[in-house]
């Protein structure tokens, strides 16, 4: 329990010997410098230099009124505010003063994230710049954190696709929910999957510990070649997991074609992926859809020849 009060307290600013300072306030206001060290196992000079590091903080309190030197602890919720107030003063000047010194990341690079506050952070930027397409293959806990930010991009024109594992419901996106009465087995995961790629270009594959306690596996990246992929595998998986749900809800054939054709030319027809790939990828695409029409031709004339040669055989037999 000590240890983990010491990690928990260091997060926020506090070195060991602060942190153990400040438990022993908490556990016995009112003190001396000398009695804490005596608490704590410390030596004395060391010990009142983290109680004046306490103060300056505003973490602990110190009382001269009746002729000697105590210390008290502050609630901790007090150092937290404080903190929090803090941070936002200066969020927006430090931002500023650094938007001109960084260097973007290499494009193609593909970096691991250890912390839950990366990944969420990571996501949420990735949601508010995406321009056409987000695809989100996403358990609950980690689907109510981002909703909000979900449902602004929405509401900006983005189509937004769900992979849900619980029944929920986002104004403005396709989403693929338990069907009534089913419920996701969720049980063979320790944790929660978050993963979520926009516009082809960028995408995050997370798996988080129960409960936001942690990171299992997280990486996050812009390379293009990997983002398409993950972009059709993620659709794929979509498509297929709606075709189930229809056949299993005796939809017709032809119900299901024309569901998934109209799926297709939502996320498919106007793939970004055409734009994010390096252009001697993509140009003998391009030039086959800039090329016209020979004049009095069809485009598609290969299967005419093949018409024509069926004709032919069966006449020589």
């Amino acid at each position: 329990m000590k240890a983990r009060i010491r990690g928990l307290l260091s997060e926020v600013g506090f070195s060991g010997l602060e942190a153990d300072v400040y438990v022993a306030l908490l556990q016995e206001p009112g003190v001396t410098g000398y009695r804490v060290s005596r608490l704590i196992g410390k030596p004395a000079p060391n010990t009142y230099k983290a109680l004046d590091s306490l103060r300056v903080k505003g973490a602990a309190v110190l009382d001269e009124s009746s002729g000697s030197r105590t210390y008290s602890a502050l609630p901790i919720g007090d150092y937290l505010n404080g903190l929090k107030r803090s941070l936002e003063s200066r969020h927006e000047a430090i931002e500023k003063e650094l938007q001109g010194t960084a260097v973007s990341l290499v494009e193609g690079g593909i970096y691991k994230l250890t912390t839950v506050d990366q990944v969420y952070a990571r996501a949420r930027a990735m949601i508010e710049s995406a321009r056409s397409v987000i695809l989100l293959d996403v358990f609950p806990p980690p689907l109510a954190e981002l909703e909000p930010d979900i449902r602004r991009a929405a509401r900006r024109g983005v189509s937004v696709f769900i992979k849900a594992y619980a029944a929920v419901e986002c104004r403005g996106c396709d989403v693929i929910a338990p069907e009534a009465g089913e419920t996701a087995d969720l049980r063979y995961w320790n944790g929660d999957w978050l993963n979520i790629v926009i516009d082809c270009r960028e995408y995050l594959l997370s798996f988080l510990k129960p409960g936001g306690a942690g990171v299992h596996e997280a990486v996050w990246s812009r390379n293009a070649y990997m983002a398409v992929l993950t972009y059709n595998g993620i659709l794929h998986e979509l498509l297929l997991t709606r075709v189930g749900h229809m056949m299993r809800a005796d939809r017709t054939r032809d119900e299901i074609r024309r569901h998934v054709r109209e799926l297709g030319r939502k996320y498919f027809g106007d793939s970004p992926w055409r734009e994010v790939l390096p252009e001697s990828w993509t140009r003998q695409w391009k030039e086959h859809r800039r090329r016209p029409a020979p004049s009095g031709k069809a485009r598609s004339a290969g299967p005419r020849r093949g018409r024509k040669r069926r004709k032919r055989l069966v006449k020589e037999e």
